[in-house]
This record gives C-alpha cells, sequence and structure tokens, in this order.
C-alpha cells in the first residue's frame, strides 16, 4: 500500500484559510503598480482604484476562475521526449536554483559562481536518476555585463541537458531572452507542450511590481507556464502565525492565478510557496525551520483543495556546513514536501538559507531525495511478493533464499532503494577504503563525473542560443 497523502490541515481548517483569502481579495484587495493591468481589470468589472492602485476580487470572480485552471500538463525535455505529467501528485525533484555562493571543488573554499560550474553541474543533473527538471544552480559571474549571468546559466543547462528546466528573473528583458531560448531551443511545439517553466513572485504584502506584472503579460503570449511563487516572511512581511504565513502565501497566490486566468482562460500555472521564517532572535530569515516544513505539507492540501498543480522549495537547510543540521533539515523539509503530493520540488543543492550552493550537496539531496520516494512509495503486498508457497518450500530446515528465482525476480526491481553514496558494511571495509565521510564520498563522485559529455546538441541550436546572447549583450552596451 502507498502510503496516504502527510496532512497538517483538516478539511474544515483549509475552508478556513480560503475564506479568509477570499475576504482580504474581496474587502482589502491587493496593490498593482502597473497601470495597463489596472485598466485590463478594470475592463474586466473588477474593483479597481486608478488613485490608490488598490484591486479587489470579488469570490464570484475567484472561484470563477480558479476553476478554468488546467488540473494537469505534461512536460517534454529538450528534444520534444515526453518526460512527466505535472499535477498528478507524484513528485518531480528538480536542481537549484538561483544561489549566490558556489563550492568550489577543489579547495572546499565558498567563491562566486563560474559558468563552467554550470557546464558540470548540469551534466551531473543529466545523469541523476532522481532529478527530474533542472532550476539554475546559481548565477555564474564571469562575464562583463553582469545583467547577462542568468542568460549564460540558462544556455549552459540547456546545452549541458535535456532535460526540462524552470528558471526565474525579476527583469522583462531578461525574461524575454529567456524565453526566446527556451523557444529555440526546444524541438516540441510550445503552444500544446512544455518544456520550460518560468517562475515569477508577488512582493508580500500583497502587492505586484510593474516589472512582474510585465512579465506576466509577456509569457502569456508565448504560452510557457508560469508559477506563482509568493516569499513571505512570518513575523517580517506576513503575520508570525503559521495559519497567518499561509494565508498571506494562499492569498497573494490567488491574486496572482486569477490574474493570469483573466489574461488567458485556461492558461498552465502552478500554485506555490518559498515562505521563510524568522528567528527573532537574530532577526534572520529561515527556509529549514520545522516550522516551514510544516507549512509545506499545508500548502500541498490548499493547492489539491484548488486542484492546481503545486511547487514547493526543498531540501532546504540554513546550516553553512555539510554537516548533521544539514542533513536533518533537509530530510525533513524534503521527505514532508515527497510525502504530501507537491508535484515539483525545487532546490537540490543549495544550503546555508539558499544562498550556497555545490554538486556535492546535490548528490547527497538527490539520495535524500530517492530514501523519501521510496518510504512514500510503501509495500507491494500481492501474492507474489508475499511468497508464502516460497516460503513453504523452503521451510524451516535452514534453507537459503540467496538463488531462489524469487529473489533473482525482484533482485533489481524498485523494491529496495538503490544506495549513492551511503556508507555500510563493517568497520574494517569503511577504513580500508579510506574512512571517508559521506561528503568526502561525494567529493570523489563529482571528480568522476568531470569526465561526463553532454548530450547530443546540433550545432545550429547552439548559435541560435549564442546569438540570443550576443544581442542581448549588445542592447545592454547600447543603453550605457
Amino acid at each position: 500500500m502507498k502510503m496516504p497523502m502527510m496532512k497538517v490541515l483538516s478539511n474544515s481548517e483549509v475552508k478556513q484559510i480560503h475564506k479568509a483569502s477570499l475576504n482580504i481579495l474581496e474587502k482589502c484587495g491587493v496593490k498593482v503598480l502597473s497601470k495597463k493591468m489596472l485598466t485590463f481589470l478594470k475592463g474586466k468589472g473588477l474593483d479597481v482604484n486608478i488613485d490608490t492602485q488598490i484591486v479587489k476580487f470579488s469570490r464570484a470572480c475567484v472561484e470563477d476562475n480558479l476553476s478554468k485552471i488546467p488540473e494537469t500538463f505534461e512536460v517534454f525535455n529538450r528534444d520534444g521526449e515526453f518526460a512527466f505529467v505535472m499535477g498528478d501528485r507524484k513528485p518531480k525533484i528538480a536542481a537549484g536554483h538561483n544561489a549566490v555562493f558556489w563550492v568550489d571543488p577543489q579547495t572546499g573554499e565558498t567563491r562566486k559562481c563560474q559558468t563552467s560550474d554550470i557546464d558540470l553541474f548540469s551534466r551531473i543533473c543529466e545523469k541523476l536518476e532522481r532529478i527530474d527538471m533542472i532550476g539554475l544552480a546559481a548565477m555564474p559571474q564571469d562575464m562583463e555585463d553582469p545583467q547577462a549571468s542568468l542568460l549564460y546559466g540558462v544556455r549552459s543547462m540547456i546545452k549541458n541537458s535535456k532535460k526540462p528546466i524552470y528558471f526565474s528573473t525579476d527583469t522583462p528583458r531578461i525574461s524575454n531572452a529567456c524565453i526566446e531560448m527556451v523557444k529555440t531551443a526546444f524541438k516540441g511545439n510550445m503552444q500544446n507542450q512544455v518544456y520550460g517553466i518560468l517562475q515569477l513572485s508577488p512582493t508580500s504584502p500583497l502587492f505586484w511590481e510593474d516589472n512582474v506584472i510585465e512579465m506576466i503579460t509577456d509569457a502569456v503570449r508565448t504560452d510557457i507556464p508560469i508559477t506563482v511563487l509568493p516569499e513571505p516572511i512570518a513575523g517580517n512581511s506576513a503575520p508570525y502565525t503559521l495559519a497567518g504565513l499561509l494565508t498571506m502565501d494562499n492569498t497573494e497566490t490567488l491574486a496572482g492565478l486569477v490574474m493570469i486566468q483573466l489574461l488567458k482562460p485556461h492558461y498552465r500555472v502552478m500554485y506555490a510557496n518559498s515562505w521563510t521564517t524568522t528567528d527573532m532572535r537574530s532577526g534572520n530569515a529561515l527556509v529549514g525551520s520545522t516550522e516551514t516544513t510544516i507549512c509545506r505539507i499545508a500548502a500541498a492540501q490548499l493547492a489539491q483543495f484548488y486542484k492546481v498543480p503545486s511547487h514547493t522549495t526543498a531540501p532546504n537547510s540554513d546550516n553553512h556546513a555539510h554537516d548533521e543540521q544539514n542533513a536533518w533539515e533537509k530530510t525533513f523539509s524534503q521527505f514532508c514536501s515527497i510525502a504530501s503530493g507537491h508535484d515539483l520540488i525545487v532546490n537540490c543543492g543549495m544550503f546555508a538559507t539558499g544562498m550556497t550552493y555545490s554538486n556535492e550537496q546535490l548528490l547527497m539531496d538527490e539520495e535524500i531525495s530517492a530514501m523519501s520516494e521510496r518510504i512514500v512509495t510503501g509495500i507491494e503486498v500481492n501474492k507474489d511478493t508475499i511468497a508464502e508457497k516460497l516460503i513453504r518450500k523452503i521451510g524451516p530446515q535452514g534453507g537459503t533464499y540467496l538463488m531462489a528465482d524469487h529473489t533473482l525476480q525482484w533482485l533489481r526491481t524498485n523494491e529496495y532503494v538503490k544506495p549513492r553514496l551511503s556508507v555500510s558494511g563493517p568497520l574494517a571495509s569503511w577504513q580500508n577504503k579510506g574512512a571517508k565521510d559521506t561528503y568526502q564520498i561525494a567529493k570523489d563522485k563529482v571528480k568522476e563525473y568531470e569526465k561526463l559529455e553532454a548530450p547530443p546538441f546540433d550545432s545550429a541550436r547552439k548559435a541560435a542560443l549564442d546569438e540570443i546572447v550576443k544581442d542581448f549583450e549588445k542592447q545592454s552596451k547600447a543603453e550605457e
């Protein structure tokens, strides 16, 4: 039996948060810093105050537009081959995304990210069994035009992996260039197939920047799915209570989803969350706290209530080292995200409150993901797996199951999770292999992966991607 989806909210509690969100949207509203969007929404019959830039959404408007959101959509790889379904409540694990620093694989020192780091990272992601999608690990800093950082990263991901990609930015010009690269690289048809997903965020509490609205309207014209991902901070830009934090996130998400559906009904979107809690002793924002993990479970329930594909961030840790705290925060956050039924879970390889990335951490997080998914899958119980006849046949006479056909039949199935890095076996055996901890084993594995080659990618598409980056840099120079 598969493990039941994890829950922390009752049905009535989900409805309470829903009702509160509707009341906030109808009686308080959200601020929209875009004249074009305000005019558009007013034309759709919404209560819009042009002077204060406040938009109020009626209950009927919200519920009608939520009902138009596709419950599922298919995702394809770079070459137009089917990858998975988003919205089926089966977890898809993604690496990344958008860290600032990189752990040097040779020295272990934290430094700025380079494009070559993203090249190797992408090739590793292509190899890893439980990485389904790639989000940009960190922003490379080795280019003349800093504005082109995201473009360098996205280009690197596309060239070095076939897997679907996930990206975000806060600048319309960069966003449009990234979307153009996705369109150029993809062999499929973007109107009815998905290769890349764009993440956009409101600003808590309750307002939408002009540039974010512009990126939404630009994206809708291209048919690239949009993840609406608020980032409220408990006790800072949202109430300190977890129910209040959930309500803030839910209200902001609903506002974004409704605006997108008003722009284009039945548009593919995702319900997302990336909140933080506040350590009131230090003022630090936390992403790996127990409380953020509880909220991840609740968010999955809310997304399922609205019948919208869901996304959250995990595995997360606030520690700066690859140590026990890192492991337990990441394991709890990832397991709960998977067990609650989120569709897309992004952040493998990140730590230090999402500021730092390492390929070694990516490998460890991939193993945590595989273990978490195996637990959630549960135990398959049927006549064959119970093996009653075999047990009776071998009986109590000291026989062995080692060479039984049944053992060989199940040996190479998914009955047992395959260890990637985990240490096991006798002490002497471990010592003879150098007494390496998991982090050192991961470092050795990364060195092996340095020999990996990127999957085939034709020169015409490569050249087209390079041209998009060159055009962007030329335009940046012309604007100086």
